[in-house]
């Protein structure tokens, strides 16, 4: 059976992201509402160290993240990574 098949039969959540430098961000949340975890593979698939303070998201600090990219697209909020939406 596939990994994928697997996860979907444990309801785990993951998604996976290819970021810089060839490497891979993968979050993952094992129940609705969960905490979410944080890992990166580096282009030799072998996991990168992440502190432990970071490795992990709060559902609520996860919705959080997502309104305040909401506001920076709307331009409530201003960021210097996250520009706002063109109109």
């Amino acid at each position: 059976m596939e990994s994928s098949t697997v996860k979907k039969l444990l309801g785990i959540n993951e998604i996976t992201l290819d970021i810089n430098n060839g490497r891979t961000m993968t979050l993952t949340q094992l129940e609705p509402d969960g905490i979410i975890s944080m890992s990166i593979s580096g282009q030799n698939g072998l996991a990168e160290t992440i502190d432990g303070n970071e490795a992990f998201i709060f559902a609520g600090e996860m919705v959080m993240l997502i309104n305040y990219y909401r506001n920076c697209k709307r331009g409530i909020e201003k960021s210097d990574y996250i520009l706002p939406a063109k109109r």
